[in-house]
């Protein structure tokens, strides 16, 4: 993966997919795709990247519910150790902790900038620390103030669309301010993706439910779990 960009057709045999589910990753913010002529280009850290998610998906068809929230205890129980020396690293990032008033009106700024077509950067930053920062205890808060059964999905709508609207910018290859924000946005997509599966575990969904919000085991064949999360509501 050498290369500065991949065509939909070397993405989908990179991920063992066909290009029909590529154009739906891009369509539905897995994947960004700027336009090269009549034909569209992807980034290949963003390839990988997404391989790596899905194959750590699989983790669910391997291991029971049990394991799964042990494991996630687990993992909790380490970052509680590590909060010390990341303390005095300056390098934790605090999450934002919103209540359901602030957490609603988040909501509606979010989807009000949607309908934007371009950002400036300095209008990029400070909704990228908001993508950094927000997570799985702040979208039950904003679930229960908005009755939004997916309320990430709007924040990973706009970092996807905020993503691409940086890499469009002309001056973008030579530039190492947005080659930085760059990559804090597909940083802030990954943590974004985690957040929206912890916070459907930590609902006890059943397994109706799950298959009805786009979190049940994919097909081996195409591997698209994070394509069904994050699916629109028909």
């Amino acid at each position: 993966m050498a290369s500065e960009t991949m065509t939909i057709p070397e993405a989908a045999a990179y991920l063992g997919v066909t290009d029909r589910t590529i154009r739906t990753y891009i369509k539905n913010g897995l994947l960004s795709a700027t336009r090269h002529g009549r034909s569209k280009k992807l980034r290949p850290i963003e390839v990988e990247e997404l391989r790596v998610d899905l194959q750590s998906n699989n983790i669910r068809t391997v291991m029971g519910r049990k394991e799964m929230l042990q494991l996630r205890a687990e993992v909790r129980r380490l970052s509680a150790q590590m909060e010390v020396v990341l303390r005095v690293l300056d390098t934790k990032t605090e999450p934002l902790s919103i209540n359901e008033g602030y957490s609603k009106e988040l909501h509606g700024l979010c989807l009000a900038q949607l309908s934007a077509s371009t950002w400036m950067p300095a209008e990029i930053e400070p909704w990228l620390e908001i993508f950094l920062r927000i997570d799985e205890a702040d979208f039950e808060v904003m679930a229960h103030a908005t009755d939004d059964p997916k309320p990430w999905l709007p924040f990973l709508r706009l970092c996807v669309a905020m993503t691409a609207r940086v890499v469009s910018i002309d001056s973008y290859a030579t530039s190492v301010d947005l080659q930085g924000l760059h990559k804090k946005l597909s940083e802030a997509r990954r943590r974004l993706r985690v957040s929206a599966l912890i916070f459907a575990e930590s609902q006890g969904l059943s397994d109706s439910d799950l298959q009805r919000y786009g979190f049940a085991e994919a097909p081996a064949s195409t591997k698209d779990t994070l394509e069904r999360v994050l699916r629109r509501k028909k």
